[in-house]
C-alpha cells in the first residue's frame, strides 16, 4: 500500500483527513461476519495559532521538531500548504510505515491513528501533556497542560468536548452512496473541564522506523510519483536523522508522546466523586463556554461474539475552514463560539449540527454500518432530529398535565371530604337554620308597613342633613398604624399626608479586613497602604460582613503588585445579616496575578465556613476579573456562580 495524498484545507465546506487505518477496518468489517464498524464518538478542538511559541505558549510551529530526510529542519511555506504536507509526509506516512512493518499485528482492533495525530500535534508544539495527580484519575492518565497567564506565558487547551455519535444514515444519490454521520453538539453543554489521555504502545516492536527507500526520495509507496496539487511535494518529513542510519520515525513510547483519549468515566475522579454526574454529558455541563475550529471523528470496531473485544479508534480530523490570515503575528483557522446557556443572567446558548456525508468504495450495507433511519431523502436526518424534538415537546405536555390532573383529583377528593364530613355537616346545617332565623325575623318585622314607612323616613331625613351640612362628612385617619420597614422611610410632616421614601441606594459596599486564616481572626482593616504580608504563605484572605440588598466588594488597589503564593480567600461573614433568596454578592478585582491558584469564596461562619465558590484560573477571562454570587437557597447554601470578565 501507499501513503494516502490529501489536499489543501479548502475555504468552504472544511476539509476532512482520514487515516489509512480505518479504511482496512472498514475492510475488515466487510469480510467479515463477526467484526463490526460505526461511528460512535467525536471530540472538538481548538487548533492554535499558526506561529513561532513564546514564554510557553503553545502554538503550531512547522520548524519547531520536524526535519527533512536530509537532517535539514523543516523549511516552512504557506500555512495552509504546510499542514497539509506535514499531515501527509509526516502522520500518514508514518502510519503506513506502522501498517507494513513486519512486527504489525493485524489481530488487534486498536489502531495507531489516534496516537500519530497527536504525536504529530505535539511535534508542531501545538499540544503538550502531564502525568495527572489523584485528584484528576486513578488509573495514572495524562492531562495536557493547565491553562495559565503567568508573566505573558499562556498555555490554552487544545481538545476542548467529548460527545457521542448519536445518529447515521446511508444515502444513495445519482449512482453513488454517502455515508452521513451525524455530529450535534446540544444547547446545555460547555467544555469538558478535564480530558484524560491514557499512555498506550505502538503496533510494534520496534523503537524507530526508517523509511523503505534507503534515499528517502518519496513516501511509502510514492517513488517516482508527483502529486496533483504542484504546491505539494512528497518528500518524507521525520522525527530524526543521524549520519549512520539516516531519517528515522522515533516510535519509542517512553520518548514520545504515545497518547489517546480516555474515554472510559470510571477513570475520572472528578466524575466518580461527583454523585450528580452520571456520564461525560453531564461532566460538559459544568463547563462554560469555549471556541473550536476542528472535529476528530472516531468508530468503534467490536466483536459481535465477544462484545468486550472493543475498540474506539481515530477515523480522522476535520478542519472546519482553511487558515486565513489573523491579527498580529501568524495566522490561525476560524472559531466557532458555543454558549451556554446561563439561568440567572437570561444568557441565551447555542447549539451546533455537522453532518459528514462520506463516500466509500463498497456499499456500506456490506460494511457493517446500521442505518439509523431510512434513505428516502438527503434531508433525512433533519427529519429525524425535528420527531426527536417534537416527541420531547409531547412528553413535557403530557407531564404537565398529568400533574394538573393530579392536582384537581386531589382538589375534589378534599371538598369530599369537607362536604361529606360529619362534623362539617353538622356545622353546616347549624348556619343554614341561624340564616332561616333571620330571615324569618326580618321578614316579621317588614310585614308591618308604618315600621318600614318609618325606616325610609329616618333614612331620608338624614340623607338631607348630610346633603345641608347638618351633619359633618369629615373623617379622621389613623396615621399611626403606618410605620417604616427595612430600607424606607416614612413622612408625616405635612398634615393629613404620608410619603413613604425608599433608602436603598445602589449597592452596599463593603468594608476589607485581613482574615488570618490559621487562627481564624480579623487582623486589621486592608486598604491600598495596608496590604497583604506575602513573605508568609496562605495569607491572602480577606473578611467581609454581609449587609442587607446587594452587596459590592472592590480589591481595586489591592493586588496590583502581588503574584499570589497561595489561593485567594474571600470570607464573608453572614451571623449578623443571614443570606436571602435571590440575593447578589459582587467581587471586582482591578489586576490579579493568581499564577495558578485558585479563587475561593466562603460563607455560613456559624457553621464553620462552607466553601461556597471555587474559581480554578481555567475560568479566568481575563486579569480583571469580575464575580457575581447569586443565592438560589438560602437554607442548604446553594449559589450560582458567574464570571463576567
Amino acid at each position: 500500500m501507499a501513503t494516502p495524498l490529501v489536499r489543501i484545507p479548502q475555504p468552504q465546506g472544511g476539509t476532512m483527513y482520514a487515516f489509512a487505518s480505518s479504511a482496512r477496518d472498514i475492510t475488515r468489517a466487510f469480510n467479515s461476519a463477526d467484526i463490526n464498524f460505526e461511528f460512535s464518538k467525536y471530540a472538538l478542538l481548538d487548533l492554535p495559532d499558526f506561529t513561532q511559541s513564546a514564554n510557553g505558549q503553545n502554538a503550531i510551529d512547522f520548524q519547531l521538531n520536524l526535519k527533512q530526510a536530509s537532517g535539514q529542519p523543516y523549511v516552512a511555506n504557506m500555512p495552509n500548504v504546510d499542514f497539509a504536507q506535514t499531515f501527509q509526509n509526516y502522520a500518514l506516512n508514518l502510519e503506513e510505515l506502522l501498517l507494513n512493518d513486519d512486527d504489525y499485528d493485524p489481530i488487534l482492533l486498536q489502531s495507531d491513528a489516534e496516537k500519530i495525530f497527536f504525536k504529530w500535534l505535539s511535534s508542531l508544539g501545538a499540544i503538550d501533556f502531564r502525568p495527572s495527580d489523584s485528584n484528576e484519575s486513578s488509573t495514572g492518565d495524562y492531562a495536557e497542560n493547565d491553562n495559565a497567564i503567568l508573566g505573558g506565558a499562556n498555555y490554552e487547551r487544545v481538545v476542548k468536548y467529548l460527545g457521542s455519535i448519536d445518529a447515521e444514515n446511508d444515502v444513495a444519490y445519482q449512482g453513488n452512496t454517502y455515508h452521513e454521520v451525524y455530529i450535534n453538539v446540544p444547547t446545555s453543554v460547555g467544555f469538558t473541564p478535564q480530558v484524560l489521555f491514557k499512555p498506550t504502545d505502538y503496533n510494534t516492536t520496534a523503537t524507530k522506523l526508517y523509511p523503505s527507500d534507503v534515499n528517502a526520495v518519496n513516501i511509502e509507496g510514492r517513488e517516482g510519483q508527483t502529486h496533483p496539487d504542484p504546491n505539494i511535494d512528497l518528500l518524507p518529513i521525520v522525527d530524526q536523522w543521524t549520519l549512520n542510519s539516516g531519517p528515522y520515525y522515533d516510535v519509542q513510547t517512553n520518548s514520545t508522546n504515545s497518547v489517546q483519549i480516555d474515554w472510559d468515566t470510571a477513570a475520572h475522579e472528578q466524575i466518580q466523586n461527583n454523585p450528580d454526574i452520571k456520564s461525560l454529558l453531564d461532566y460538559a455541563k459544568t463547563g462554560q463556554q469555549f471556541r473550536f475550529n476542528a472535529v476528530l471523528v472516531y468508530y468503534d470496531l467490536y466483536s459481535s461474539s465477544v462484545p468486550a473485544n472493543r475498540s474506539t479508534n481515530l477515523y480522522g480530523i476535520l478542519i472546519l475552514d482553511d487558515i486565513t490570515d489573523a491579527y498580529g503575528p501568524g495566522s490561525k483557522i476560524h472559531e466557532q463560539i458555543k454558549f451556554k446557556p446561563n439561568e440567572v443572567t437570561g444568557l441565551n446558548g447555542n447549539a451546533y449540527s455537522l453532518k459528514l456525508n462520506l463516500k466509500f468504495n463498497s456499499s456500506l450495507d456490506n460494511v457493517g454500518v446500521e442505518t439509523s433511519i431510512n434513505d428516502f431523502t438527503t434531508f433525512s436526518m433533519d427529519l429525524f432530529m425535528d420527531t426527536t424534538t417534537a416527541l420531547e415537546n409531547a412528553t413535557d405536555l403530557l407531564l404537565q398535565a398529568n400533574n394538573r390532573y393530579g392536582a384537581i383529583a386531589e382538589r375534589l377528593t378534599n371538598l369530599e371530604n369537607i362536604i361529606l364530613g360529619t362534623a362539617q355537616a353538622a356545622q353546616l346545617e347549624a348556619r343554614i337554620k341561624e340564616l332561616e332565623d333571620d330571615f324569618t325575623a326580618s321578614s316579621l318585622q317588614l310585614q308591618d308597613s308604618d315600621a318600614l314607612l318609618t325606616l325610609i323616613n329616618n333614612a331620608h331625613g338624614k340623607i338631607n342633613q348630610l346633603i345641608d351640612g347638618t351633619i359633618p362628612v369629615e373623617l379622621q385617619y389613623n396615621t399611626d398604624v403606618i410605620f417604616a420597614g427595612k430600607g424606607t422611610t416614612v413622612d408625616k410632616s405635612v398634615a393629613g399626608k404620608i410619603k413613604v421614601n425608599n433608602e436603598v441606594e445602589g449597592y452596599v459596599v463593603s468594608d476589607l479586613f485581613k482574615w488570618d486564616i490559621a487562627s481564624g481572626i480579623v487582623t486589621g482593616a486592608l486598604t491600598s497602604t495596608s496590604l497583604f504580608d506575602n513573605s508568609q504563605a496562605n495569607q491572602y484572605g480577606v473578611w467581609v460582613k454581609l449587609n442587607l440588598y446587594t452587596n459590592r466588594l472592590s480589591l481595586n488597589n489591592i493586588l496590583n503588585n502581588e503574584s499570589l503564593n497561595s489561593s485567594l480567600d474571600i470570607y464573608i461573614d453572614d451571623s449578623t445579616n443571614g443570606w436571602k433568596k435571590g440575593q447578589v454578592f459582587k467581587i471586582a478585582i482591578d489586576t490579579i496575578d493568581v499564577n495558578g491558584n485558585n479563587i475561593k469564596v466562603l460563607t455560613n461562619k456559624s457553621g464553620g465556613w462552607q466553601n461556597i465558590a471555587d474559581i480554578d484560573p481555567s475560568q479566568l477571562i481575563t486579569t480583571k476579573p469580575y464575580i457575581e454570587l447569586v443565592c438560589i437557597d438560602p437554607i442548604n447554601y446553594v449559589f450560582e456562580v458567574d464570571i463576567l470578565r
